[in-house]
């Protein structure tokens, strides 16, 4: 009775979909986001944040000493969360008036020697660029909103940022990745066979310019984090291919692809995967969302990033990998090489 038990995983593992007779219309897609990623870089590019061309920066002092004793001036502890949210909400309540979006909140301290205000606490914000000639309208539309009239200096005037991004930098990304995907294919080669190579490499770009494509449609805030996101493309992306790889060889030691071709082999080892990588993709993305709703734009942008690589990897391991390890698999030699 067990053995009859219809469970999702033994849906999964017992499906008779081909993957690589649909493949065409499964390439479609990624082809299409691709190609569209493309047409937005080369007209408006990616949506870069100031690590890349500089933001503006600001200091709101809170009050917590009391010092403003003036009507309606409210004091803030923001040791106390509650208290630093109102804060944060005020200041973007009062830039989005703006259309100026908040990057970055930390807490500070502030030093007015006018007010006899020492190491008092602040909140600092860092600012996407606007137009300079609307600095002084901002600033008095913030002294408005937390009531400083006669204390503007409670509030920094608003300065600019240097962007921190470098060739050094690029570089050095560059360079990982390079060196990561070269030992990747040396151990994959080693480990299975010499088509690993060319699976690995095509299967990895793909998933690289995939990602990319979306955070370009998305018009996800692209900073140095930028590297956290294809680091994490390309792990995951070699994780699905030893995966891959790993369960086609163990498929061959216990004779499940007696009698097959390749392009049965390869739905096989699919649908063996899917149920528990479904599982691990979902549990993820879950860790990622809670992210997502982070009130720090900054850590939200960079987990959309890393959203945007679990899409493209889990779709092109679970549709696209299959055929590129057909494609690539040779009956007569691969048959003794995974039985080893």
């Amino acid at each position: 009775m067990n053995k009859n038990r219809i469970s999702l995983s033994n849906i999964c593992a017992n499906s008779k979909f081909s993957y690589i007779k649909n493949f065409i219309y499964f390439l479609i897609a990624p082809l299409v986001l691709i190609l569209i990623g493309i047409i937005i870089f080369s007209i408006v590019g990616f949506n870069y944040g100031t690590d890349f061309v500089g933001g503006k920066t600001f200091k709101v002092y809170v009050n917590n000493d009391a010092i403003i004793q003036t009507q309606n001036v409210a004091n803030y502890d923001i040791s106390d969360s509650e208290e630093y949210n109102q804060v944060c909400l005020k200041i973007e309540s009062v830039l989005s008036e703006y259309d100026v979006s908040v990057l970055t909140y930390r807490k500070t301290s502030i030093t007015i020697n006018e007010y006899n205000i020492f190491a008092g606490q602040a909140v600092e914000v860092v600012v996407s660029n606007f137009d300079d000639e609307s600095d002084n309208k901002v600033h008095e539309a913030l002294v408005n909103e937390f009531n400083y009239t006669g204390f503007e200096d409670s509030i920094t005037q608003i300065e600019k940022t240097q962007p921190t991004f470098s060739f050094d930098w690029f570089i050095a990304l560059l360079s990982s990745l390079v060196f990561a995907l070269i030992i990747a294919i040396i151990y994959l080669s080693l480990r299975f066979n010499i088509s690993a190579i060319v699976v690995t490499i095509l299967q990895v770009c793909f998933d690289l310019f995939l990602t990319l494509a979306l955070i370009a449609i998305c018009r996800v805030t692209v900073d140095l984090s930028i590297g956290v996101v294809m680091l994490t493309t390309l792990i995951v992306s070699l994780l699905n291919i030893f995966f891959y790889y790993y369960k086609t060889k163990e498929n061959f030691k216990v004779g499940k692809y007696e009698k097959l071709n390749h392009k049965n082999m390869a739905d096989i080892t699919i649908n063996d995967l899917t149920y528990k990588k479904v599982l691990i993709y979902l549990m993820l993305i879950l860790i990622i969302c809670v992210f997502i709703i982070s009130s720090v734009n900054s850590v939200r942008m960079l987990s959309l990033g890393i959203l945007m690589a679990l899409f493209s990897t889990f779709y092109n391991s679970q549709f696209i990998l299959p055929t590129l390890w057909a494609t690539c698999y040779k009956q007569k030699h691969n048959k003794k090489y995974y039985k080893k």
